[in-house]
């Protein structure tokens, strides 16, 4: 069971970037570069609340404040909020708005590496459900701002395209 755990606690968030990897080579054509900046938008945006939050709140690592050993080494630094389940969700969230399906596959990934990382020490269930949050707004911020974007640029480029 530990080997499972320490397994998903590590290495599954590399099945989350190939759902959404997924996602966007199923996405058309027209929406692929808007996806990407969808991403980089929402990443920024999740990390950049991420960052405020920790600033704002602490809370030990778990196996600092029950005086256990972590089942995958860390540093004994502020847990809030999980880097790997902020990172998990972002992406998810992103894929959510341009493919349901494998954002749903991608959602039960970045539930199993949120389980893991508590079970394995490093993260309580707050630190989880607060990267979660973020993540979330992220990707919503990312989606839409995105999409704003490249709605004015159409917008922009049919103006020039009828002065000709």
């Amino acid at each position: 069971m530990d080997s499972l755990t320490i397994f998903c606690a590590q290495y599954l968030l590399v099945f989350v970037v190939l759902g959404l990897v997924l996602a966007w080579l199923r996405t058309s054509r027209n929406l692929k570069v808007q996806f990407i900046a969808a991403a980089v938008i929402a990443g920024i945006v999740a990390l950049l609340l991420s960052r405020i939050a920790s600033r704002l709140y602490y809370d030990p690592r778990p196996f600092v404040s029950e005086h256990v050993k972590p089942l995958v080494s860390h540093a004994a630094d502020n847990g809030f909020p999980s880097d790997h389940a902020l990172f998990t969700m972002t992406l998810t969230a992103v894929a959510f708005f341009y493919h349901r399906k494998i954002a749903l596959g991608m959602l039960v990934l970045t539930i199993l590496v949120g389980i893991a990382r508590v079970l394995a020490k490093v993260h309580s269930p707050l630190d989880i459900a607060g990267a979660w949050i973020f993540g979330i707004l992220g990707g919503i911020a990312g989606y839409y701002a995105a999409r704003w974007i490249f709605q004015r640029r159409q917008v922009k480029n049919g103006r020039q395209q009828g002065t000709d």
